[in-house]
Parts: structure tokens; sequence; C-alpha cells
């Protein structure tokens, strides 16, 4: 249905197109169903699945759509093991294992044949059992048999081989029982019965020899009707016998006729009438609920106030039984209430119930202190509310700089957050990005906030790090130093001029990560413990000077 549906829809998209083009151009449109392939003559294409094509022949100006459906074969595998010699299927009769196959072939070159596979297993005994119980002789399968047990036949018929089993039971007296439910006399065998109990009647075969004796289970019985359901005011007669309180009750009648009894069951309930007034005092904790039904209907009201109320109750089938007047006197204790209001920044621990909330909460939560006499608690709400604190993910920037050189830091945070820089000797900064001129080593603190106005409070988080500087050391000429290979994959050769007496690596944190001592004018680092990126290297030499380098360890 999908398929023909976008049919119909690329043929109305295409038809605007192909009519402007040409008001003389052809549409041909083909709808084709074929089993598992097919060649369009159109464009000498072969199709194994369902589409639809389109192809505009210019020779003739005609644009042909091909609507095509493909069916694919039925393969129907039937599995089957017969506790029988034989098995039918699909009307042939089957004696032997195997697999088996039947083709029914398509009528049309539009739907595919349907092949039907069974794979049969049968068996070469088969078994057949009769149980027989009879008085006398029995015959069976040409023999003769006058004593109880256990016979078997067997024949071989196309290897099959077929059991019959015969369990006889050869009986001098053939016992035969039935019960039976009545009510008044029950006649049996020409005798009339009238008490419940077990009866016999035996029969003397003398032809065979074989007695029958019958047995009777008598159950007289007596009727009940259908039950009755009612109400009344104080008493209700029934049957001609009063009942003043609710139950369920059971009228006998006898049948002077036949004897039988019928019982005439009825559930009562008997109302008791109520007082014209009465008074019901209700008292709870800072509501009660007043409910009351009657057969007019129900009056439902709840008091959070202590107060007087009357109500009429009027009963319009029993007016009499059950029109009153509830004076209702309400006392209302009050439950004590304090709260606590709090602002949090990612999370809340409330100590009084011992619970952390991660968001604000949708309802106020509460916490019930003990009872009071009066059944009333004292309860503590808390109103909440909590924001997401700014992340500082890095400080980013070149942390290792010489002395007298410009620092340009600027930090990975949570969307919307405003910031607060603070370095060197208490200087202090609003900007995004911070630049300033290095002078020794220097402390930078960074404290991101985001203000939540409409809450009035603002939630902070600050990172700190550390500029290190090479202050007063001269750099040696470029030329003094060679690394290499640079980049390197773990192993950095070192040769100097003058020799070296430390060496110190710093990663882009300003992490130390190693240090070499007296290396001499040439030596070599192993660094392949040292993860992929770039690094700065400090070298400090024997005449005092210090040189810096940096390298790029590739992996």
């Amino acid at each position: 249905m999908k398929k023909a549906l976008f049919s119909l829809l690329l043929v109305a998209a295409i038809m605007p197109f192909a009519m402007a083009q040409s008001t003389q151009r052809a549409i041909v449109t083909a709808n084709i169903a074929r089993c598992a392939t097919y060649t369009w003559d159109v464009t000498g294409q072969t199709f194994t699945a369902d589409t639809v094509v389109m192809y505009l022949n210019a020779t003739n100006d005609t644009l042909y759509v091909l609507n095509l459906t493909i069916n694919q074969p039925s393969n129907i595998t039937t599995n089957v093991i017969s506790n029988n010699c034989t098995y039918t299927w699909r009307g042939t009769t089957y004696n032997q294992s195997g697999t088996f196959t039947q083709t029914v072939y398509a009528t049309s070159n539009e739907v595919c044949d349907s092949v039907f596979t069974l794979n049969l297993s049968v068996a070469s005994t088969e078994t057949e059992t009769f149980n027989v119980n009879t008085c006398g002789a029995y015959s069976w399968n040409g023999g003769s048999y006058t004593t109880s047990g256990t016979y078997t036949d067997t024949t071989v018929n196309d290897g099959c081989t077929h059991v019959e089993v015969l369990n006889l039971s050869i009986v001098s007296t053939i016992n035969v029982s039935e019960e039976v439910s009545n009510c008044g006399t029950f006649n049996w065998y020409g005798e009339p019965y009238t008490a419940s109990g077990v009866y016999t009647h035996h029969e003397i075969d003398t032809v065979l020899g074989c007695d029958t004796l019958h047995t009777l289970t008598l159950t007289l019985v007596s009727d009940t009707a259908a039950m009755v359901y009612d109400s009344a005011c104080a008493s209700k007669t029934w049957r001609n016998q009063t009942f003043t309180e609710s139950g369920v009750y059971y009228v006998a009648n006898t049948n002077e006729t036949n004897g039988c009894v019928t019982y005439y069951p009825i559930t009562l309930n008997i109302k008791t009438p109520r007082t014209p007034v009465r008074d019901t005092a209700m008292t709870g904790c800072n509501s009660v609920l007043f409910s009351v039904s009657s057969l007019a209907g129900s009056t439902s009201k709840r008091f959070t106030e202590s107060c007087t109320f009357d109500t009429m109750i009027t009963d319009r089938r029993w007016a009499r039984c059950y029109d009153s007047t509830i004076h209702l006197n309400v006392t209302i204790h009050k439950s004590g209430y304090d709260s606590t209001y709090a602002n949090a920044c990612d999370s809340f621990y409330w100590s009084l119930a011992k619970k952390v909330y991660y968001k604000t909460p949708e309802t106020t939560p509460s916490y019930a202190f003990a009872t009071d006499t009066f059944g009333c608690d004292s309860i503590m709400r808390l109103f909440l509310v909590v924001k997401k604190a700014p992340v500082i993910s890095a400080i980013n920037g070149e942390w290792h700089l010489n002395d007298g050189d410009t620092a340009i830091l600027y930090p990975t945070c949570t969307d919307g957050a405003t910031y607060k820089w603070t370095y060197g000797t208490n200087k202090t900064s609003t900007a995004d990005t911070l630049k300033f001129k290095v002078e020794g080593n220097t402390d930078v603190a960074l404290e991101a906030t985001i203000n939540y106005a409409a809450e009035g409070f603002a939630c902070h988080d600050t990172s700190w790090i550390t500029i290190v500087t090479f202050v007063g050391i001269n750099e040696v000429s470029a030329a003094n130093v060679t690394l290499y290979p640079n980049p390197c994959v773990g192993q950095l050769n070192i040769e100097s001029a003058e020799a070296v007496r430390e060496v110190v690596v710093f990663n882009t944190l300003g992490q130390q990560v190693a240090v070499k001592n007296n290396l001499g004018n040439q030596g070599v680092m192993n660094l392949s413990t040292l993860a992929k990126g770039t690094y700065t290297m400090r070298l400090t030499l024997e005449n005092g000077q210090a040189v810096t380098r940096k390298f790029v360890i590739t992996k």
C-alpha cells in the first residue's frame, strides 16, 4: 500500500513537469507483478525487488513509468515424528522415514511456486491395547479365552511390526452402580424406597453363569427456592413468620401430596429507627472528613476548623425509619509548622530527613516530629531552590614564559558565567581573557560565577594555576644548544658547547615531568613514558646560564 501510494504521488509530482515540457508528451504507466525477477523491455533493466522507475524516451517524447511488485517463492517445511508406522501428508501416505517434497506450481508468472518439504520419522513398531471386562469366554483374533490375563498378537506388514495387547478380565459377577437424588418416594426394581440409603438388587444369569449385582445410592433431598433479598424497618413478616433482626432465614414448606419439602430463603436487613436528632462529636488533627450515606444519597464534608454543623438525613423509601437530623460538634487541633528556606548550588543535604536533593523539589518536602496528645505532628517544611554551579574545565594559555613576556589566559567554562581573575600582587580583572606582563613566577586564581537574580543568589567555581618564568638568567645563543630529533618518539639527543648541569622538562600545565643532572656536553634523555604533545625544556649550564627549548613527542 505504501509503495502504491508513493507511485501515485510520484506520478502526480512529475505530471506538471512533463506537461510544462511539451503539451504533446505521453505518459505510459505499467503496473507489473512478477515472481523473483523482471526485465523491463523499455530499458532492458532487470529488477529483483519492488521498485518504481521512470524513463523519458526523447525520440518519441514519451515518459514511461514502471510500478513493479516482486513476489518471492514460498518454502514451507514440516517436521514430524510419528508413533505409527505410516503417516499421511497432503493426500499421500508414507510408510518409511525420509525427506519428501511437493511443489505447487504457480498458475501465472505473477505469483511463485510453493515448495512443501516434509522431514518424516516413522516408527518401526506400533502397539494397540484393548482393555476388556467380560463374563464367560471371550473371542479375540481367532482364539477363545476363559481366564483373565494379558495376551498379545503380533503381525508384520511392509516391514512394520503391529502388536495388539489384550488386557482381559473374566468375572463371575458384574457390578453395576447408580446414584439417584429424588424428592419423596423412589421406585427401584418394583420396590418403593422412602429413605436415603444404599440398596442392592441381585440378578442371576442361568445361561452364561455370570450374575449382575446392582447397587443403588439413594438420596432423598429437599428443594430450595431462589434467594430473596429485602430490607425492612424494625421488623419483616416473611411467609407467615416475623423477623426483627438482620440475617439469612429459611422457611420450610411441605408438599402434602408427595411429601417434598421446599425451603424459601431470604436475606434480611432490618433497619433500626433513628431518633429525630442525633448528637455526634468528631475530633481531628488539622482536618476531619464527615460522611453519611442513605438510600437517598450520600453527604460528605471536610472540616478544617472547629465548628457545629447540622445536616438532615432523609431516606426516601424508609422515611419513618431513617429520617433524622445529625448535630455534629467538630473539634480541630492544629499541627505546628515551621519552615526552612535554603538556596544551594548543585546539591543540598537536609539533615532532618537525611536526604540529598540534586534539583529543586516539585513539591515542598516536609518532615514530621513527634505526635502530641491530640495526634498532631510538628511539621518542618523545606523551601529549597537548587541551581547548577559553573564548572571551570581548564585555564588555557602558555604557563611557561620568560620574565617580561605577556601571559594570555582564557578559561573553558560553563556557558553564562562571569569571571574574576586575581594575579600578581592582588591585581584583579573581570575580562573573559586575562593579559598581563609576567614578573617572576605568578599565581593566578580564576573565580567563575553564575548569578541567579530571580532567586537572589549565585553559584561559583574557582581554579588556580602558577605561571613559571625563568627569572634572572641570561639566555645563551640558540646555536650553543641542539636538540634532535625534534619531533621525537621518546628519545631526545642533547648537545651543548657548555656542559649541562641540569635538565628539567615541563608539560603544558606547568607540571615538572622529567629531570636529569650532569648531562655534560652531550647526552640522551629517554622520554618514552611521556604522553604525546608539546613540552618545554629548561637547561642550566655549568656557567650558571639557562636556555629553554620546546620539543614535540609524536609517539
